[in-house]
């Protein structure tokens, strides 16, 4: 084979790794959803891609390694890893104490959505510890990153998504009975084979389960809508700040540009 086919052939394999390798922001879930997590840390890094995970600083498995290629920013918080701890523990005892059947559903979405009020301080903080810490959205501004893949039990990487200029992409269904999937993503989610989350249902379900299934979605959305009404508060302040932020912007461009043509 001609050297001077060689060469070329060597740098326009480098230039196609060149173009694959792209940089990924993570947005994740502490506890057992990380491990979901890692296992797309290691294809993306295997793939070439620069990974940087955003993290708080009260995280109980989320660690950066020494010998890991994944980068690592860590959001300020004031929570501590104890809180996280007592979370998931409360979690796992609910289930194991007042699973989903008939006679518990009533009793086990209302101590859950009790659970999600504490989750929910938790999680404003990750939130203002990015959106409204300049520095921190300076340094992610400077790492041109191309996507965002967010756990989305942690709420806000689509903001923080948003925030940056770049497309995101979720790792998993999350909302229980999927009401955030139904009601803004537009899944179709027919009672008599979608079981609802949570409901411990499959697509294969006899009459019975299906009536429970069908009870499931209108109850689930029900106990929750005060916790996805906190949310909506939330998203109106920041969207609309940033919108604001947007305009003023563009009308300082616009303003610039006709001075410039005086």
């Amino acid at each position: 084979m001609p050297k001077k086919f060689v060469c070329l052939l060597v740098f326009n394999l480098t230039l196609t790794e060149i173009i694959l390798s792209g940089n990924v922001l993570i947005w994740p879930t502490d506890g057992s959803h990380w491990l979901n997590i890692k296992i797309i840390l290691e294809e993306l890094t295997q793939r070439n891609h620069n990974v940087t995970v955003l993290a708080s600083s009260a995280t109980l498995f989320i660690n950066s390694n020494p010998d890991s290629p994944v980068n690592f920013e860590v959001i300020p918080v004031s929570f501590t890893k104890s809180n996280i701890d007592s979370l998931i523990e409360h979690m796992v005892m609910l289930w194991t104490d007042h699973r989903p059947t008939p006679l518990t559903l009533w009793t086990f979405y209302k101590e859950l959505g009790k659970l999600l009020d504490t989750f929910f301080q938790i999680n404003i903080q990750i939130c203002d510890g990015v959106l409204n810490n300049p520095k921190l959205m300076s340094r992610l501004q400077k790492g041109s990153f191309d996507v965002l893949v967010a756990d989305p039990v942690t709420i806000c990487g689509d903001l923080v998504a948003l925030k940056l200029g770049i497309p995101f992409m979720y790792t998993l269904r999350f909302s229980p009975a999927s009401t955030v999937e139904r009601h803004c993503g537009k899944i179709p989610a027919p009672a008599s084979y979608v079981p609802a989350a949570l409901s411990e249902l499959t697509d294969q379900m006899t009459f019975g389960e299906r009536v429970k299934n069908a009870i499931s979605y209108p109850l689930q959305d029900y106990i929750f809508q005060s916790y996805w009404g906190e949310w909506n508060v939330y998203y109106s302040k920041v969207l609309v700040y940033f919108g604001k932020s947007q305009f003023f912007m563009s009308l300082l461009s616009f303003i610039f540009l006709i001075s410039s043509s005086l």
